[in-house]
């Protein structure tokens, strides 16, 4: 499994990024990559929740939450991960922090395709994956910052 970790500190409180965390469904509000997110089935929160996203890209994400803290983070898996890759996991820690929160992510994942897999990872994808947690980390930042200044 290949790891990659993407942390911010956020100047607001840690109840904030929380709310905004929680509310699953919801992350085209404030993820730059997105179009459009919302949640499949009836569950709003904790273990089992279930989103679909429309990426800027025009491909489809379906995310389902496999971990649940309130206050604290979660972790969700990817239902079809893109191809090479496989077996995509997601957990976001949430913190407090001096300046207010430290929210940590942390991606792991595995490569189909053996040796290919490899070095398509060591050359495209790893990149790519951290360039798309680097947006969703840095747009949550920016969306409940100018948020907390606007109160």
């Amino acid at each position: 499994m290949r790891k990659l970790e993407e942390k911010a500190e956020i100047r607001t409180t840690t109840q904030a990024v929380w709310d905004t965390m929680a509310d699953f469904g919801n992350a085209a509000t404030w993820a730059p990559g997105m179009r459009k997110s919302s949640l499949k089935g009836d569950k709003k929160t904790g273990v089992g929740t279930h989103r679909i996203m429309r990426h800027a890209w025009g491909f489809r994400i379906e995310e389902i939450v496999t971990e649940w803290s309130t206050g604290a983070g979660y972790s969700f898996k990817l239902v079809k991960a893109p191809f090479p890759m496989c077996e995509v996991c997601e957990t976001w820690v949430l913190r407090p922090a001096d300046s207010g929160a430290l929210l940590t992510i942390v991606v792991s994942y595995a490569m189909r395709l053996g040796l290919l897999g490899t070095l398509l990872d060591t050359v495209l994808v790893r990149f790519v994956v951290a360039r798309e947690m680097r947006m969703s980390i840095r747009g949550l930042k920016r969306y409940l910052e100018e948020m907390s200044a606007g109160s």
